[in-house]
């Protein structure tokens, strides 16, 4: 993010004219996280950013984007586009009638777009000022994520720090059973070593294993919980 910031804000960095390769989902991210603060039109894609009612193109005719080169789309600013409506000759193949809808749909919105002599800013939506920060990219990838505090029965219970440390590779599925050695083409035995009746995974030596369930048992009993040991089916 920190680097697709750069190449449009600050045409000043040594990398800044080089074919820079970024992934779909980078690029869909830095598209819904910033929006352009219309100036003089100079900076702004026409076909790409998000400057009009602070939305894309592609956003407002989706149809009529599609027609539209791909070198044209990333060359095309929006001052150079609004002159003489050069931005229709960009449109390439036959229209159709939900096409010639969309062209006079944005053709209609063009009609109140005015230029100033101010440049074109790029606005980060993640922060107050509007400038990219790597804590505002990062804190933008959980948004709509649930919080859950799940998390504090591993890290903050009283257990010592290995124990804690199993937990949470145990949750996530990531200790040397037997099952994760077979996908990676490891030596493994091929039924449990305790119970030496099915193969050995982190649920079953955990809660299925009849050894395990008797380990359970007793460690309740011992504390003197009145409850059944974890369903080995669950």
């Amino acid at each position: 993010m920190r680097w697709l910031w750069f190449s449009r804000t600050d045409n000043t960095r040594a990398w800044s004219s080089l074919d820079l390769q970024f992934s779909a989902e980078e690029r869909d991210f830095f598209f819904a996280s910033t929006t352009m603060q219309l100036g003089n039109g100079q900076q702004a894609l026409f076909w790409e950013d998000r400057w009009l009612e602070g939305r894309a193109i592609p956003e407002i005719a989706p149809l009529l984007h599609a027609c539209i080169p791909k070198h044209r789309r990333k060359l095309r600013t929006v001052a150079d586009g609004l002159q003489a409506h050069k931005w229709a000759r960009d449109i390439h193949g036959v229209l159709g009638i939900q096409e010639v809808g969309q062209y006079l749909q944005l053709r209609h919105k063009l009609e109140h777009t005015t230029l100033s002599t101010e440049p074109d800013h790029l606005l980060w939506k993640w922060t107050a000022s509007g400038t990219y920060t790597a804590q505002s990219a990062y804190k933008a990838t959980f948004h709509g994520s649930i919080p859950c505090d799940a998390w504090k029965l591993t890290w903050k219970c009283s257990a010592p720090l290995r124990v804690r440390f199993f937990h949470w590779l145990a949750k996530l599925d990531r200790c040397w059973t037997a099952d994760r050695l077979a996908r990676r083409g490891l030596q493994h035995p091929p039924r449990c070593p305790l119970c030496d009746q099915e193969p050995e995974t982190m649920h079953h030596l955990l809660l299925a294993c009849p050894f395990s369930r008797q380990v359970w048992h007793e460690a309740l009993a011992w504390l003197r919980m009145p409850c059944r040991p974890p369903d080995g089916e669950e």
